[in-house]
């Protein structure tokens, strides 16, 4: 495949917009980010990397031809509009067990995620298949680069596309770059989670969620030369009263387990990476300029997370499940008196979605100051 076209490298400091994943948590992001593109002029990014959820949010954002306000406004309605069944169907239960005829290419998984395939589509793409907007954007100088991170299932590599910038393709243990024309395929692999979607077939291998084996969530928008990043995160930090109240002497459950597995791999690692670059943005600024030797630089930050527990008020809402795997997922729900977390990650209700919007939205507000502070500050 030919390599697509650079965008054009601009003067003014790179500020890249890094979005996590969560499933149907993205739409905490969206809230946050149309709140932004309302109240605050000098918010703008040339840079966007996202994974899971977070792929689908940055690949509208980049492809968006229209104002920062528009665009941000669009992928709000977007999520409002992403009730369960143009996300997935849930797979008939011979299939999942391998008595009936999947069809000619079999993809194991609970669900079936043709409806997400077939929305995307519509929201994205052209008659091609690519993201046609942001081959605009690029050539208007609009967007440097966008860069979408997947798991490479036969290699076991992380692998980030990327479309934009005049880069070199990166190669470092279990994680690579590459340039590519983006489509839609690269971002149902970004979002399809190991068991629960079915993995995407890119270039001949398959791929699945890039959370999965994502140790620098950060490092895409760093490679692509970004100068400051703005992050939002779907995960909720409890404080130490919060801890101490959810400890239980008696032995985990399935879900329980399940839940920690799931938040490892989507959520938690990206707060290290956060705390990994602000402990080498001190050392950075406590070198000598003489031992600098203008190698070292330090990369402003600012993370933006929920103020709540958004798993938690996933509980507040009806799972979107229905046949006996739905019956099976509703159980767990009910066990213990407290829903897996991991379950709000496929809460695609209408409700919930509105609902975290409407936190992030909140979240962005409170920290207006802040966010213009930081904008302000990377101009």
């Amino acid at each position: 495949m030919p390599l697509p076209p650079t965008g054009p490298a601009a003067d003014a400091p790179a500020r890249a917009l890094v979005l996590s994943g969560g499933g149907a948590r993205g739409a905490y992001q969206a809230g946050a980010l149309a709140y932004i593109a309302e109240h605050i002029p000098a918010a703008d990014f040339s840079i966007y990397t996202g994974v899971s959820a977070g792929a689908i949010n940055a690949a509208h954002l980049a492809t968006a031809t229209t104002s920062a306000e528009r665009s941000a406004y669009a992928l709000m309605n977007c999520w409002r509009e992403l009730a369960a069944s143009r996300v997935f169907h849930m797979r008939p239960v011979l299939q999942l067990a391998g008595l009936s005829d999947p069809g000619p290419r079999p993809r194991p998984s609970l669900f079936d995620t043709a409806p997400l395939r077939d929305y995307l589509v519509d929201r994205l793409c052209g008659p091609t298949g690519r993201l046609d907007g942001l081959a605009e954007n690029l050539e208007r100088r609009r967007v440097r680069a966008l860069a979408l991170t997947t798991a490479n299932y036969s290699t076991h590599q992380t692998v980030t596309w990327v479309q934009g910038c005049d880069i070199q393709a990166w190669d470092r243990p279990n994680r690579v770059g590459r340039k590519t024309y983006l489509t839609v395929d690269h971002v149902m692999a970004s979002a399809a989670p190991p068991l629960l979607f079915p993995a995407v077939e890119i270039d001949g291998a398959w791929y699945g969620d890039g959370g999965l084996r994502l140790l620098g969530p950060l490092a895409p928008a760093l490679h692509l030369g970004a100068d400051a990043l703005f992050v939002i995160s779907t995960r909720y930090n409890r404080s130490e009263a919060e801890i101490a109240a959810s400890f239980e002497q008696r032995y985990p459950t399935a879900a329980q387990m399940g839940g920690m597995i799931m938040n490892a791999i989507f959520l938690d690692v990206l707060e290290h990476d956060i705390a990994t670059l602000e402990r080498i943005n001190q050392l950075v600024r406590e070198c000598r300029p003489e031992a600098n030797n203008g190698d070292l630089r330090s990369v402003q930050t600012l993370v933006l997370r929920p103020s709540v527990d958004i798993g938690q008020v996933a509980s507040n809402y009806p799972l979107p499940f229905d046949g006996p795997v739905g019956w099976v997922l509703k159980r767990l729900a009910q066990r213990n008196g407290h829903r897996p977390d991991w379950l709000s990650m496929l809460t695609f209700a209408p409700a919930y979605v509105e609902r975290l919007i409407e936190i992030g939205y909140a979240d962005a507000r409170a920290q207006h100051d802040e966010i213009t502070a930081f904008f302000e500050r990377t101009g």
